[in-house]
């Protein structure tokens, strides 16, 4: 009976504890902040995004794909939109389609960068309900490829330093814009701008790259609207697994062919997830978002020391962009193989993606994918690799 009741008792203050916890994880005290309201034409920007859309800036591994045409009109679209800009700043074309403008402040120490890139990824206009290329405005909204990801960056950037510099504004320390159009395919021309940095011994005291959106509903049990800010990169690594055979005739087939090989492996990863990982950027954005969630989880996000093993088991049973935050993600996409039903190929490879999670590395994902999948046989190719950033503080 004692036990009994002694279990009972420490279930009991188990349970007030977590209540009393969540019910004490509420929003801190934050200082408001009131911006300087500006006028702004809303109609003569959306028509700019829209011109900048209609530019065709597809870019692609295949040089034979890209169009150069419609590269140079959108570089030559900038200076007659933003005439002040160019009036003020140095502009320099760096690397293949690098762009770095400078406009100087009282001081060049310290200066700012602002970056964005002006290309974009092919688009399946089927798949579209307005061409993805008209920049047609409507329901107070532009719409193509690129409004988000991320003409849409570079437009804010030039109406507000247009705006600033039509006032008579001058920086205190120098302004360094950053472009490039080749960002969709790991290019070289940002590598080239900060190689040229580098060069001329410029040491930024900010970098503001593409980051997060004004989003709605993407945080469990927020569903105000939330500014997320980026203050850490994760790594990338494109790889591609394949596997050699002799070929032969789909009529009298080995036991197992590479295509059924490379299957084998995939679900063997992708039952066996990267491992859940709560970095130090993630746990501020759990505690700061966490504190305005409605109080069922509240009650997880105040206790994550009891419920962690539970946000582990969400993020895999949900995936999407909770979970990436909590690991390595590997996404398995380009698989090719025989060009006949009837015919077994002598080689059969699928690509997959992978963001690579702070305090891991490109080089440990690919050795837990080959431990998952477990064939020597299968030979993993790395395509390309970058480590993930440092955090920001």
């Amino acid at each position: 009976m004692y036990i009994l009741i002694t279990v009972i008792a420490l279930v009991v203050l188990l349970l007030a504890t977590l209540i009393a916890r969540a019910l004490a994880f509420r929003p801190k005290d934050s200082i408001a902040v009131y911006p300087k309201e500006w006028e702004i034409d809303s109609n003569r920007v959306a028509l700019h995004l829209s011109e900048m859309v209609q530019c065709r800036t597809v870019s692609s591994n295949d040089e034979r794909l890209v169009d150069v045409d419609e590269f140079d009109r959108f570089r030559t679209l900038l200076p007659t939109m933003y005439p002040k800009v160019h009036e003020v700043a140095t502009v320099e074309s760096i690397g293949a389609t690098g762009l770095l403008y400078t406009i100087k402040g009282v001081q060049d120490s310290s200066p700012t960068v602002l970056m964005s890139h002006y290309d974009v990824v092919p688009a399946l206009e089927q798949y579209w309900d307005v061409a993805p290329f008209s920049g047609l405005i409507t329901d107070n909204a532009v719409h193509g490829r690129g409004t988000l990801d991320t003409k849409g960056t570079l437009c804010g950037i030039m109406e507000s330093l247009e705006a600033l510099l039509n006032t008579g504004f001058s920086p205190k320390n120098d302004i360094l814009l950053a472009f490039s159009g080749d960002e969709e395919i790991a290019g070289e021309s940002a590598p080239a701008i900060v190689a040229e940095l580098k060069k001329r011994n410029i040491r930024p005291a900010m970098v503001v790259d593409e980051g997060g959106a004004v989003v709605e509903n993407m945080f469990p049990g927020v569903a105000v609207p939330t500014a997320l800010i980026g203050t850490a990169e994760k790594g990338m690594l494109d790889l591609k697994l394949k596997v050699k055979s002799k070929g032969g005739h789909a009529s009298s087939p080995p036991p197992h062919t590479p295509v059924g090989i490379l299957a084998d492996a995939i679900v063997k990863i992708e039952n066996k997830p990267f491992k859940f990982t709560l970095t130090p950027p993630v746990k501020t954005l759990l505690d700061t978002l966490g504190r305005h969630s409605s109080f069922f989880y509240r009650l997880i996000f105040a206790n994550l020391w009891l419920f962690t093993p539970v946000l582990d088991l969400l993020c895999k049973k949900t995936g999407g962009e909770l979970n990436a935050m909590m690991r390595t993600t590997c996404a398995f996409t380009m698989m090719e193989g025989s060009n006949a039903t009837n015919v077994i190929p002598p080689e059969a490879s699928i690509g997959a993606n992978l963001r690579i999670i702070s305090g891991e590395s490109y080089e440990s994902s690919v050795e837990k994918l080959k431990r998952n999948a477990k064939n020597d046989d299968i030979e993993f190719e790395v395509v390309y690799a970058m480590n993930p950033s440092s955090s920001s503080s």
